[in-house]
């Protein structure tokens, strides 16, 4: 009876985690047809991936949590204990010792991948620690159950046409790259390997780095490493160039400035707009360059400062303003603890 009572308790647990396989059949059967016209994908693989394939329910509550959406940079009260904060999650002093430990373990790739794409090794070592803690956090989601439930399940949502691209770039990259789609597991998004990269950037921005004539994000730091490099180079990244720099302007200005930090992230005035504003830089920059301007949320207040270019193209790798803030922050305090460390 106790047994009995058990694997009730188990069946129920396991379908309440996974929500019924059942797809609509005509939709199902659609991309099936078009995966075999348009790139001769084998009908009995893709239907034996679609008759064992586990609808995940779980997905919808990890978008609505993700923590781009749902926390503030560092504006928590000290007191308050339910109250996270982006900026702690990400630059604490656990991601900026593992940050170290990773640029020197990665020394020569790390320089390799400055000298050709122009992004600093502090930079490409935040994202990665971000994205995954160094690899540690590669997703724990099945890819192709996951992408499937988003773009052809019963629990699909308003991006279902975007998740159904990135099934078929998924399926391609495994077929191009000899992978079993029904093992290669990830983020509940899709994202695979150490640097997160979805299936369609892993197709069109992944390179081989370490010249073994095959690109693996998984296991060669060096392909994680060059990818993440030429991502960020394919989406505007400017060697040198700045990232953040401090805003400088008086009280006069401070509404003015609130205001126009509520646009967009991509660089849209040009600074000496701000200039004759008498709102200035603690950096050097061209009048003619375009800048935005990036709030953050800090104890003592909102701080201000310039976003450039490069600012924006981390942005690219994830569309979110804290995001491309923790990359900075991180990269910049792995920097400087680097340099006490030695």
């Amino acid at each position: 009876m106790v047994r009995l009572l058990f694997i009730f308790i188990l069946s129920f647990y396991i379908s309440s985690i996974y929500a019924s396989s059942t797809y609509e059949t005509s939709e199902v059967n659609e991309f099936i047809n078009y995966m075999y016209d348009k790139h001769a994908y084998d009908r009995k693989k893709l239907k034996n991936l679609f008759n064992k394939v586990k609808t995940e329910s779980r997905l919808k509550k990890f978008f609505k949590k993700a923590p781009e959406r749902t926390l503030t940079w560092n504006g928590c009260n000290t007191t308050d204990i339910n109250c996270t904060n982006y900026k702690n999650l990400f630059v604490n002093i656990s991601h900026i010792k593992q940050g170290r430990k990773f640029w020197n373990e990665n020394k020569q790739i790390l320089n390799k991948a400055y000298k050709v794409f122009g992004v600093p090794p502090e930079i490409i070592t935040a994202i990665i620690g971000i994205e995954t803690k160094f690899g540690q956090r590669t997703g724990s989601f099945k890819t192709f159950d996951t992408l499937a439930s988003l773009s052809l399940g019963p629990n699909k949502g308003r991006r279902a046409k975007f998740f159904k691209s990135e099934l078929i770039n998924f399926l391609l990259l495994c077929d191009e790259n000899n992978l079993n789609p029904s093992k290669i597991k990830g983020s509940y998004a899709g994202a695979l390997g150490k640097p997160q990269f979805i299936s369609s950037s892993y197709r069109n921005y992944a390179i081989d780095f370490d010249n073994d004539n095959k690109v693996d994000l998984w296991n060669s730091n060096a392909d994680v490493i060059g990818s993440v490099a030429n991502y960020l180079k394919k989406h505007g990244w400017k060697k040198n160039d700045l990232i953040l720099s401090r805003m400088i302007f008086d009280e006069d200005s401070a509404e003015f400035v609130h205001d126009i930090s509520k646009k967009s992230y991509k660089p849209h005035t040009r600074y000496k707009f701000f200039k004759e504003k008498n709102i200035n830089s603690n950096e050097h920059i061209y009048e003619n360059n375009l800048i935005s301007v990036i709030a953050r949320q800090e104890l003592s207040g909102n701080v201000y400062s310039f976003g450039h270019k490069n600012f924006y193209a981390i942005t690219r790798y994830n569309r979110s303003r804290l995001y491309a803030l923790a990359v900075y922050f991180l990269g910049e305090n792995i920097k400087s603890y680097k340099i006490k460390q030695n």
